[in-house]
């Protein structure tokens, strides 16, 4: 239970952070490619109050997949306007990408440091579950922004790669969408795409790095745990 608990205290900061750097990474390469309205709205910012959208948030806390307020580009003011947009679009799921890279490398650095420090269990499921809390936002933040219903990024990653001739067709599939992520959440569609990729994506970052879960988990069966839940 005592890593439940330990969930749930870092849930919030690591959100907050998650969803700006995702919005943020819109901004910048928006930024970077020529357009300066992010810019002059202000989201070209890590402070999460200029991000944050009341609705998505929340459905990140109690559903584990949400989305923060989007970031407004003009097309116009870009070189190569398709090409842009498709980087901007890109952006954000791969600044949570990293973020996950960054959560599995800190494991490593954890479970590679155990036989130097001098850490009960509970600092260790500490800072494991600090770990695994920004795994799982950060795929998950990335994963359900690649779905390819607009006005998600995956859409507009999606809408790159269409012939001409079906591109302005799925534009049009825009006006639908939103219900269609309604009813999806009401029935728990999301839940169903997306926990499969979650932990499918989860256990291969694990193993690209050498399953430091296995290794945390052999350290931690040393110790007598007085009956705590790992």
């Amino acid at each position: 239970m005592i890593g439940s608990a330990f969930y749930y205290i870092f849930l919030v900061p690591v959100i907050l952070v998650s969803l700006t750097v995702h919005e943020y990474a819109h901004a910048i390469m928006a930024d970077f490619l020529g357009d300066p309205t992010p810019r002059r709205m202000g989201r070209l910012s890590l402070n999460p109050l200029r991000h944050l959208e009341p609705v998505g948030t929340l459905l990140l806390f109690f559903a584990g997949f949400g989305w923060a307020k989007p970031v407004i580009v003009d097309p116009a003011n870009f070189r190569v306007p398709r090409r842009a947009m498709l980087s901007v679009a890109m952006a954000g799921p791969l600044s949570n990408l990293i973020m996950a890279i960054l959560g599995v490398a800190l494991l490593k650095a954890l479970a590679a440091s155990l036989s130097y420090l001098a850490l009960s269990p509970n600092a260790i499921m500490l800072l494991y579950k600090f770990c695994e809390t920004i795994i799982i936002i950060n795929l998950s933040l990335a994963l359900f922004n690649l779905l390819p219903i607009p006005p998600l990024d995956g859409s507009r990653i999606t809408s790159y790669f269409l012939p001409g001739k079906y591109r302005l067709k799925y534009r049009q599939f825009e006006e639908l969408a939103p219900m269609l992520l309604l009813i999806l959440f009401a029935v728990g569609g999301l839940g169903v795409i997306l926990s499969p990729a979650i932990n499918f994506s989860f256990n291969a970052l694990n193993d690209l790095f050498g399953d430091p879960l296995r290794e945390i988990g052999t350290y931690l069966l040393r110790f007598k745990t007085g009956g705590m839940q790992y």
